[in-house]
């Protein structure tokens, strides 16, 4: 440990954190594995529990930096005298290295964007673009509401011709559409005229109405349709006497 420079309560410190460092590298490495090879994707509660695990890896990892920051501010690294640099260049390189690589230096910097983005002001920049994004989402419906919705090509295909469209029809669309609506509107004046039709016969059975009660009884009992005026109709107004409603023409009831 002389050679170090360091007590045994900082060589603890020092191999401590690197366990968490190593338990933190297995971590990632098992939830990439889950990932990769999963098909479909592991559920998403598995995903939120894998996550959990790494947060609080990352979280010690972190307090024992934090605990152990004059330590490893003043350690200086370097390799041991037998340690083999020609043929382990590489991994000297990349252990003694002192900046981040580039692909993790690309997702630090992600991170400090969107932390930066959790502050009131992010948060009102992200809600603006939300609020303008919602906006023309409106204006894009109510735009396709009033000129898209009923044609029956894409913008695009009218943009690019309509003759040149393949639907396997005989016909054009907008001769199909020209056709239907006449057919419908054929169908409309049939249904006009039927129920004209009925209001019409029935207008002709109401006024095609026989003779009053009073008449027929009259006429059963006398033998002729000339009710006296004295006897009295149940229907006040309106009432038919005589031979109204008898289809026997007039001159002829009687001898």
């Amino acid at each position: 440990m002389a050679t170090l420079g360091l007590d045994d309560d900082e060589l603890k410190a020092v191999e401590q954190t690197l366990a968490r460092l190593a338990q933190l590298s297995s971590s990632i490495q098992s939830l990439k594995m889950d990932i990769l090879k999963s098909n479909p994707l592991p559920h998403p509660s598995s995903l939120q529990a894998s996550a959990q695990i790494l947060q609080r890896n990352l979280q010690t990892v972190l307090d024992n930096l934090s605990e152990n920051s004059e330590l490893f501010s003043r350690i200086a690294v370097h390799p041991s005298t037998n340690y083999p640099g020609r043929t382990q260049e590489n991994v000297l390189t990349q252990l003694l290295r002192k900046k981040l690589e580039p692909d993790v230096e690309e997702l630090v910097a992600q991170g400090r964007d969107t932390a930066r983005l959790a502050t009131p002001e992010g948060i009102a920049e992200l809600q603006s673009i939300w609020d303008e994004l919602r906006e023309w989402t409106h204006d894009r419906i109510a735009s396709y509401v009033r000129e898209e919705a009923g044609d029956v090509y894409t913008k695009e295909e009218r943009e690019m011709g309509v003759e040149k469209v393949r639907t396997g029809l005989k016909k054009g669309l907008d001769e199909e559409s020209d056709e239907e609506e006449d057919e419908e509107e054929e169908e409309d004046d049939e249904n006009e005229d039927m129920v004209d039709g009925a209001n019409g016969q029935a207008k002709t059975t109401a006024l095609g109405r026989g003779p009053e009660p009073e008449t027929l009884l009259w006429f059963a009992a006398r033998g002729d349709f000339d009710v006296p005026r004295n006897v009295e109709y149940e229907r006040k107004s309106g009432g038919k006497r005589g031979y109204e409603g008898v289809n026997i023409p007039p001159g002829s009831g009687s001898s």
